[in-house]
């Protein structure tokens, strides 16, 4: 997973991409991803969900009911992606898997010609978005979703975290280049039409009610406390680079997927479904309160030292049953 760009690195690439092809659109990424958020971006998976249906002119907030799914699984908070099923019945896309048996620049070229939406891991040393970071200095798995090829220009434009590239020359070489084992990778297509903006709000309540059904048996902020109680101390003594990782692993995802949640919420409410504004502002302050606590273990990384680091975890942990007792009285 490539670490995402800064805010100013991300309108950089796009600048850069407005600059090499004057004729396409200027591109403003969907609101889920603006720089006044606590997390701009949250993991690449989502982020790329977000952008594609933001790209064909669909309502990304109307997928966002299975946040409330995420559980802490004992290293690491819930990697939370959206549901393919709920994908294909809110908007009429469907993902299959894109076999690679003659090289991905190939099949590649035969999907965009579509009208498809090609999704594939590939190494963000590549990527000009990811300048500051992963660009050109350090190999890291990420996924894009790959709108169009120029292949005599040796030219992509694509998908990734908060917008939308252009990368070429060396770059577009060492994405297409020939590996031992072929990349993973898929591909979206319509398959019916998306739901009309009358039904979509109804549907996508119905969707947030069966994800209730399968959400944590318990606080999911109390568990990762309790394993840090245990671990906190042996762990802050490690590198400062284990502290970014474990951090994109934890606090990260905790607070962008209730940050999102907390979109859906007023999505909803603003949508007429319901008046879940109080479930909304407590999913919104829980994601801010995962990026405050996440403020709080890098300090801890600096001084190695985790004493309290799990108490710090009370206030998160209460706003996490706020949540959901708000939750609950709204679909009451």
């Amino acid at each position: 997973m490539s670490a995402p760009p800064s805010g100013a690195e991300t309108v950089s690439a796009s600048l850069a991409f407005r600059e090499e092809q004057p004729d396409a659109p200027i591109y403003p990424a969907h609101a889920l991803h603006g720089q006044d958020r606590a997390w701009p971006e949250t993991n690449c998976y989502v982020d790329l969900w977000i952008e594609l249906l933001h790209h064909r002119g669909l309502v990304p907030e109307a997928m966002l009911g299975f946040t409330v799914r995420q559980d802490f699984e004992g290293d690491q908070f819930t990697f939370f992606k959206p549901s393919m099923a709920e994908i294909e019945t809110l908007y009429g896309l469907r993902l299959d898997e894109l076999a690679i048996y003659e090289g991905l620049e190939g099949h590649a070229l035969i999907q965009a010609a579509r009208g498809n939406v090609v999704l594939v891991e590939v190494d963000a040393i590549h990527l000009p978005d990811t300048a500051g970071t992963t660009y050109g200095r350090e190999h890291s798995k990420t996924t894009i979703g790959i709108l169009a090829i120029d292949k005599a220009a040796r030219r992509l434009d694509y998908l990734h975290n908060a917008g939308r590239f252009l990368l070429s020359g060396a770059d577009y070489d060492g994405i297409f280049a020939e590996t031992t084992l072929p990349p993973y990778a898929e591909f979206v297509r319509p398959v019916a039409d998306p739901l009309p903006a009358g039904r979509l709000p109804a549907v996508a309540l119905d969707l947030l009610r069966a994800n209730l059904r399968h959400m944590p048996g318990r606080n999911p902020v109390t568990a990762f406390a309790a394993a840090l109680a245990e671990t906190g101390e042996a762990l802050v003594q490690r590198p400062l680079s284990v502290f970014h990782k474990y951090a994109f692993n934890t606090t990260r995802q905790l607070g962008a997927n209730y940050e999102m949640l907390g979109s859906h919420l007023a999505w909803l409410t603003a949508s007429g479904a319901g008046d879940f504004s109080a479930a909304a502002e407590a999913a919104t302050r829980l994601g801010s309160e995962a990026k405050a606590f996440q403020f709080q273990l890098a300090r801890a990384f600096a001084k190695r030292n985790a004493a309290g680091l799990p108490e710090r975890l009370d206030r998160a942990a209460g706003t996490y049953e706020d949540v959901f007792g708000a939750l609950r009285r709204a679909l009451a």
